[in-house]
């Protein structure tokens, strides 16, 4: 992989740029690659957000700068593969390449600079036929060589803007009238960096010469402290109480991770998958796969050997039950079939081995040399696997690209039947779990779907099915055995892709068997090569997939039945090698194969509801927020709202109350209806959301009429009510005045999301009850958590990412729980300091 050049943030996402001018964008918290974009041919040394996250700016080495939509490129094309028209491309930003970039959160400017000494502004603005545009908003010229790193912030006169140089100065800027405020000739040596404090006391810059110097803006000493007196109870048991509860016995969970460590060690991998058993140098070279068959699990070694292990619930462990000396060279492939009877392993030696597991005796021996009619390729026996007929029927892929056919019961030397063979050596195979299909992958990138006897033949063949190379693939298992002329396949590449793929077998009007293919999802699994994909059993509504690659790691997937795939854990192979092999192991263990041979079972969390297709992260930034965003926002700040006596000035007020259920099924209704996201709740009309949502009525037949509640069991409850809303008048007027006064809450907290940044002098003078103790940064979304303390939502829930738990951050002791809730109280409080406009040393 090409070196990263630039890292940013955008929300819960991570964004990297690479020399190769790729584009890489994590969801960090699952440790999965959502996106893979290629905006510039050049390095992209620059890279940044800007509009609360919104948009995104990419400058590389050739000097060319592109702005664009983040919802254009999710819109325009979901797998990232092509990029919309940018907002903004200029191919001269900088001469001779761009270096950094950056902008201020929430702002709606950013700073790009180059090796041309020159630092760029760029703000948003509308533009001709569209809303929202970017526009070059001046040049800051001073510097005498290539500018290396910026950095904003805001304070009583605005925003300020450092940047830092080769020509070993640093500046400071006042953007808004494109002037420089001062000039520090900082090091002996040019700088790397430069970093403003949040409050412009202090700036720091570093540099070549292997120090960092601290500079005062304004009085700052070395006497003052750099963050504000914090006394740690001023957070404790704000605003609302409920939720909070001590850590009872917590000496207990101190014995339980003593006890987890001495026996395996720190085995934890992300989102909660915990490794179980593990067994170093299971065998002597790499483990190149695995075959799982309830609770049977064989594995192919590069030791020519075929490790035979079965699983004990009780004893939470594998015991090997057979080693076979299957081949001289590699074994490279391995699958088990009929009922668990029969394994098959395939390897470099050039042949493939068909066993009967209960003996361990060999059955038969198949030689896949010179089967395209002696010009062979290497000889090797690449993919083989088992059918589900009766007698079953071999399928080997070759080195030489020959496909083909034996029947476990025939007598003959000779395959039963060979296909037409791939140019290039076959890599993979595999067979639909009702026999009728066969896929073959080949180093060529094709795909080929074959039809078995009586009538064998050549079906289908996707020619570009991956780039560099087909490595692995595996038909989902069909549900229930339900007989279906639809399946999923899955396929793996050397381009770090996983597809999804729709298949569809069908006969024409004379009889003849037809099959289509088409993309349902890819997804850039891997770091590098995706070296198997395998699927496991399914959960209601989805499927479990696994997949390895040569980044070091395997990760589990679940896979919607319209092939939306999300990472569900991500779990490492042995240190310092690839993750050669990967299978699932009945409902919730992974089996995980290195390089190196060594064999590990991981836990994987459990799946408590159906796949919808959502992202699971949790997106702070609403801007980015999905129908699964939205309808949380709904339950949490709108219709599930806490009732809260709060004393202000000696007056006790109610803040509000949960609504009824009829009430809060009905807004949800609507907004799923009309797929409601972030973005439409930042843009649109006011009044039109409102009327899309909970149009103002009058009567309840007129609730009832613009709900269209489904007449379905989900809805009896619902249906139930409303029969007796029709039948009680006074019920009647209660029910219409409950949906009016939700109208006005939703009203009022779609207005929150919109404001905006508050002034410095309100940040900057907000008493310490309003500030996160992690950061102590003006609140936004204050959260409780389960220690009683309240923190910003999205800096408490990466601190529980960061120390892998839930840990206290103000105490350092372990809560019963990770999870947090709104502290509606302290946003109230938040709310009335904003709105009264006067900072606290004011007062």
């Amino acid at each position: 992989a090409a070196a990263a050049r630039s890292l940013c943030w955008c929300t819960s996402r991570l964004l990297v740029g690479h020399d190769d001018g790729v584009l890489y964008m994590w969801a960090v918290q699952r440790c999965a690659l959502i996106m893979r974009l290629l905006p510039c041919d050049g390095a992209l040394h620059a890279l940044t957000t800007l509009a609360r996250g919104s948009m995104l700016l990419v400058a590389c080495t050739s000097g060319t700068l592109k702005i664009f939509d983040f919802d254009d490129i999710f819109s325009h094309d979901a797998s990232g593969k092509e990029l919309p028209p940018p907002l903004l491309w200029e191919d001269g930003a900088h001469d001779l390449g761009a270096l950094c970039a950056a902008t201020i959160e929430g702002g709606e400017v950013a700073a790009s600079g180059g090796h041309d000494g020159h630092v760029r502004l760029w703000r948003v603005a509308p533009v001709p036929g569209r809303k929202r545009g970017v526009v070059a908003a001046g040049v800051l010229c001073g510097h005498t060589a290539a500018v290396t790193a910026l950095c904003w912030s805001r304070g009583a006169a605005g925003e300020l803007l450092a940047s830092a140089s080769l020509d070993r100065t640093a500046r400071l800027w006042v953007p808004l009238t494109l002037t420089c405020l001062r000039v520090l000739h900082a090091h002996s040596r040019y700088l790397t960096s430069v970093a403003l404090s949040h409050d412009l006391r202090f700036m720091l810059t570093g540099s070549n010469d292997r120090s960092v110097r601290t500079w005062a803006i304004g009085n700052f000493t070395l006497d003052d402290d750099i963050e504000p007196p914090c006394l740690v109870l001023s957070h404790f048991g704000l605003g609302d109480l409920a939720g909070i509860e001590p850590c009872e016995h917590i000496e207990d969970f101190y014995e339980e991770d003593l006890k987890s460590e001495e026996a395996i060690g720190r085995d934890d991998g992300y989102n909660g998958a915990e490794r179980v058993w593990i067994l170093k140098d299971a065998q002597v070279g790499a483990i190149n796969s695995i075959a799982i068959h309830k609770d049977l699990l064989a594995t192919a070694c590069s030791d020519g050997s075929v490790r035979v292990f079965r699983w004990s619930e009780r004893l939470q462990m594998l015991s090997c039950e057979r080693i076979l000396a299957a081949h001289r060279y590699p074994a490279v492939a391995v699958d088990i079939g009929a009922g668990g009877a029969l394994l098959l392993s395939a390897g470099l030696d050039g042949r493939a081995r068909l066993w009967d597991l209960q003996s361990g005796c060999e059955l038969l021996s198949l030689s896949g040399e010179s089967l395209c009619g002696g010009e062979a390729g290497g000889g090797g026996v690449r993919g083989a696997c088992i059918s589900t007929h009766r007698p079953p029927l071999l399928l080997l892929a070759t080195d030489d690209g020959a496909l083909a056919l034996w029947s476990v019961v025939q007598r003959s030397s000779e395959p039963l039947h060979v296909y037409e063979p791939f140019a290039e050596a076959a890599t993979c195979c595999a067979w639909t779990s009702d026999g009728r299909l066969c896929v073959v992958g080949g180093v060529g990138g094709e795909l080929r779907l074959l039809a078995p006897p009586p009538t064998p033949s050549t079906l289908r063949v996707h020619s570009a099915a991956h780039d560099l190379g087909v490595l692995s693939c595996d038909f989902a298992p069909l549900e229930n055995g339900i007989d279906t002329n639809s399946y999923m396949l899955a396929s793996a590449g050397r381009d770090a892709l996983v597809k999804l793929w729709r298949v569809l077998l069908e006969n024409d009007s004379s009889g003849e068997a037809r099959v289509s293919i088409c993309l349902l999802w890819g997804v850039e699994a891997h770091g590098g090569a995706v070296e198997s994909v395998r699927w496991g059993s399914g959960v209601e509504g989805a499927r479990r997939l696994a997949t390895s690659g040569a980044d070091g790691w395997a990760r589990a997937w679940l896979v919607s039945a319209e092939g939306r795939a999300r990472a569900v854990a991500a779990v490492p192979a042995d240190e310092g090698t690839g993750a050669s092999a990967a299978s699932l192991l009945g409902e919730q263990l992974l089996a995980t194969g290195s390089l190196a041979g060594e064999l590990a079972l991981w836990r994987l969390p459990t799946i408590e509801c159906q796949y919808d297709g959502e992202d699971s992260d949790e997106i702070v930034e609403p801007r980015h927020w999905r129908i699964t965003g939205v309808l949380r926002w709904l339950r949490e700040y709108v219709t599930r709202t806490p009732e809260f006596r709060l004393n202000s000035s000696g007056v006790c007020r109610t803040l509000g109350a949960p609504v009824s259920p009829a009430c809060e099924r009905l807004l949800v209704q609507r907004a799923r209806d009309a797929q409601l996201s972030g973005r439409r709740l930042l843009d649109e009309p006011l009044d039109g959301l409102l009327e899309l949502l909970l149009p103002r009525v009058e009567t309840i037949e007129e609730v009832l009429n613009e709900s269209e509640i489904e007449n379905t069991d989900e809805n009896k409850e619902q249906n139930n009510l409303a029969i007796k809303l029709k039948q009680n008048p006074e019920v009647d007027l209660a029910f219409v005045a409950e949906v009016n006064d939700l109208r006005t809450r939703l009203h009022d907290e779609i207005q929150w999301l919109r404001r905006d940044l508050p002034s410095f002098e309100l940040e900057y003078g907000a008493p310490h009850s309003l500030r996160c103790p992690l950061t102590h940064a003006l609140l936004k979304e204050p959260a409780r958590a389960a220690d009683g303390f309240s923190y910003e939502r999205a800096n408490i829930i990466d601190y529980f990412f960061a120390v892998d738990g839930a840990v206290s951050p103000m105490n350092g002791r372990r809560m019963q729980s990770a999870l947090v809730a709104p502290n509606i109280g302290l946003r109230q409080q938040l709310r009335e300091y904003l709105a009264a406009g006067v900072p606290l040393h004011s007062q």
